[in-house]
């Protein structure tokens, strides 16, 4: 969602807290683009005052576990 608000919306980083007085439940959902599918900024949100912030990017899955593998965001290899 970061790379096609061109950086409106931004990717939150994942934690988990633990609560020993409380049950937690949680349902986890993943929304992955195929791997022929390229992710950009959306044209709309790219102008002269709001440069475009991320290259277009495809395969994403392979970029966010190689990056993930290297301590890196996957987000930081978007960006131009």
């Amino acid at each position: 969602m970061e790379i096609m608000s061109n950086g409106i919306y931004k990717s939150p980083v994942h934690r988990v807290v633990t609560n020993r007085e409380k049950e937690r439940i949680y349902v986890a959902t993943f929304c992955v683009p195929g791997p022929d599918r390229e992710i950009q900024p959306v044209d709309g949100l790219v102008s002269e005052g709001r440069p475009r912030l991320y290259k277009p990017v495809k395969k994403y899955v392979e970029l966010y576990f190689e990056t993930y593998q290297q301590g890196r965001r996957p987000i930081e290899a978007a960006l131009i």
